[in-house]
């Protein structure tokens, strides 16, 4: 849903923020206009296959994952340089031009712009691969099917990067294999090529969703917190953008920086002292659980849990992680608790 916003006298529509810059992961998605069919036959999906090929070699892009659905496609890319806009304006203008001469039509092809989210490698990048690779069975026809049978799709989809995950005589030149399987771990390419089907396949069983998905910020950065400081401090602060952009780069200026600053918060919402948030009492034993919680979240950005827990109190990394299981288990039996911590932190995420 397209949202309207208006900041003084100016009213405009929002903009998908981008942030590129050289060694960026993405996980792209385009859609059919109208949710209608990007590929009318084989050879659409192969042209187009072709044609990712071609214009990967012509900006330096790596491609590492995709997905061909009937009406969108998934791709997991790595930018040598920071062109991300560039290289998805010549494919996907390429495809379009090629798909309207063939099938004598005209107009567009794809729903906007592009979507892209840009992706921290080392705790996303696996996790991607598999809900990309997993796509051939979340659609609503096999959705009764059993773990067998989703498994044996996703094996035989031709259209997918997977196969030649899984076999080496399905692979593709211009798919970069290495990266995903040397994070699976194995002491051959034929382990690592089972430890990744493996992997794959037990999320069958899991959500379709993928619950990762909701630790997206400002609709462009998934990450953790440090990632997306890391991002807002080199990329964005100071950014002159596009005023479209800017509720985006509002949901990446994510805070605190002190437990005092979360002090204040939670003792306000509770009708605390701050000072008793750093005692143990049982009167506020659920504002200190969220209170601790909110320190581990936003203040491991810049210190291990070891330092965080010496700040509050000589409190050990472990308690910290414990904290966050007991408050886990109050707020998904206690709606109101629920509601303070969300209320907390919607202070600095910008919601």
């Amino acid at each position: 849903m397209t949202k309207e916003y208006h900041f003084g006298i100016w009213s405009f529509m929002v903009r998908p923020l981008r942030i590129e810059y050289p060694g960026a992961w993405y996980h792209v998605t385009s859609r059919g206009n109208e949710k209608k069919k990007i590929y009318s036959d084989d050879q659409d999906k192969r042209r187009f296959l072709e044609i990712l090929s071609e214009t990967r070699n012509l900006y330096g892009v790596e491609v590492h994952a995709y997905v061909l659905m009937e009406n969108h496609f998934h791709l997991v890319l790595m930018t040598s340089e920071a062109n991300l806009s560039s290289f998805m304006q010549r494919f996907n203008t390429t495809y379009t031009v090629y798909y309207n001469r063939r099938h004598k039509r005209s107009g567009h092809l794809y729903q906007g712009r592009y979507k892209a989210i840009l992706i921290e490698e080392d705790n996303y990048l696996l996790e991607l691969s598999r809900y990309v690779h997993l796509n051939p069975v979340r659609i609503k026809k096999f959705s009764r099917f059993d773990i067998k049978e989703k498994r044996s799709i996703i094996r035989r989809y031709p259209w997918s990067s997977y196969i030649g995950y899984i076999r080496l005589k399905d692979r593709e030149a211009f798919v970069n294999y290495g990266k995903i399987l040397g994070m699976i771990g194995g002491r051959d390419v034929e382990e690592r090529r089972r430890r990744y089907e493996r992997f794959v396949t037990g999320g069958i069983a899991k959500d379709m969703n993928m619950a990762f998905w909701e630790d997206v910020k400002g609709q462009a950065v998934l990450g953790s917190e440090g990632f997306v400081d890391w991002v807002y401090e080199n990329y964005l602060s100071g950014h002159e953008c596009d005023r479209r952009e800017l509720p985006g780069i509002k949901d990446l200026k994510i805070g605190p920086n002190t437990p005092e600053e979360i002090a204040k918060e939670v003792a306000s919402e509770f009708g605390l002292d701050q000072a008793e948030l750093y005692e143990r009492r049982a009167q506020c034993r659920d504002a200190r659980l969220i209170f601790l919680e909110l320190c581990r979240i936003y203040l491991s950005r810049k210190m291990s849990l070891s330092e965080i827990g010496k700040g509050l109190g000589e409190i050990s990394a472990s308690a910290l992680s414990r904290n966050k299981v007991r408050l886990a288990e109050k707020v998904e039996k206690d709606p109101y608790l629920r509601h303070c911590f969300e209320k907390i932190k919607n202070v600095w995420s910008g919601s």
